[in-house]
């Protein structure tokens, strides 16, 4: 899967993210995409600035009840943020060829700001949470 085409259109769509990602520092703008069947649950983020670099998001307040992260007030800011209502959270989940074994990093959400088209990897001081929840309960 290569990188998004630059066009006006999709420039517009794209969110910025300042300071990269924790890892891909050179990968600053990503367009959201919609995956088939994943509503508002489940998305893809494709970076523009990368080829072929994409990351599965989902809605962690969907799949784990009682999330709670506790955002700073000053990364908010950064996003142009003046109301927590503003913003979209999202985390990166780990897909393997199991879809039972997925996983989502809730130690890092992913915060929008649909308004001024900015976001960033936030990383939580909250110990309850890690990089590799399961998506799915294992059966018995």
């Amino acid at each position: 899967m290569g990188g998004a085409p630059a066009n006006t259109q999709t420039e517009e769509k794209a969110f910025e993210f300042p300071h990269g990602l924790f890892g891909f520092p050179t990968a600053r703008r990503f367009l959201i995409t919609d995956v088939p069947g994943g509503g508002d649950l489940i998305k893809q983020m494709v970076a523009l600035d990368v080829p072929d670099l994409a990351f599965t998001l989902v809605d962690p307040f969907a799949f784990f009840h009682g999330y709670a992260p506790d955002l700073p007030e000053a990364e908010l800011a950064e996003l142009g943020v003046t109301q927590p209502e503003q913003v979209v959270v999202m985390a990166i989940a780990n897909v393997p060829a199991s879809i039972e074994e997925a996983t989502a990093n809730l130690k890092a959400p992913i915060v929008f700001n649909p308004h001024t088209r900015k976001a960033r990897q936030v990383i939580l001081s909250d110990d309850r949470y890690t990089t590799r929840h399961r998506l799915f309960q294992k059966r018995k």
